[in-house]
């Protein structure tokens, strides 16, 4: 993805830079959308602990498609910085818009219980978040 490191962290600095300067300070969070980073932290955490483990690979159809079975630890932290700004827009867009209540609330609701299910499902696997994943059954790597 990145040819060097300084190509990382001119982007992730490019990335950081669009962010404050988007005006996504200033954003008014609900509590749904507090809870909804909340969860997301956690699933990035546990997706970086899966990074850095060879037995383990992104199972997730959409989030493999972006940064693939076996992401380094900047691909999955860009994906979450990303994802994160990504929810928090739709999100206020929804607000801005007017959309119905129900609609926002939907967003909301949906996206809390898919990430808590994606959370559940990781534990399920084997992926710890302070401390060694659980072995894996033919995993071999070290």
């Amino acid at each position: 993805m990145f040819k060097n490191r300084n190509d990382l962290r001119i982007s992730l600095v490019l990335l950081l830079g669009s962010v404050f300067m988007g005006g996504c300070q200033s954003l008014d969070f609900s509590a749904e959308e507090i809870a909804w980073q909340t969860l997301h932290a956690v699933d990035v955490a546990q997706t970086l602990s899966a990074s850095k483990d060879p037995c383990y690979v992104e199972d997730a159809f959409i989030t493999r498609q972006i940064i693939g079975e076996q992401p380094s630890s900047t691909e999955v932290v860009l994906w979450g910085a990303g994802m994160a700004v990504g929810h928090a827009w739709v999100s206020q867009l929804l607000v801005n818009q007017d959309a119905p209540r129900w609609l926002q609330k939907t967003w909301s609701y949906a996206t809390i219980t898919g990430t808590g299910l994606a959370i559940t499902t990781n534990r399920n696997e084997g992926i710890r978040l302070f401390g060694d994943n659980k072995q894996v059954n033919g995993c071999y790597a070290s």
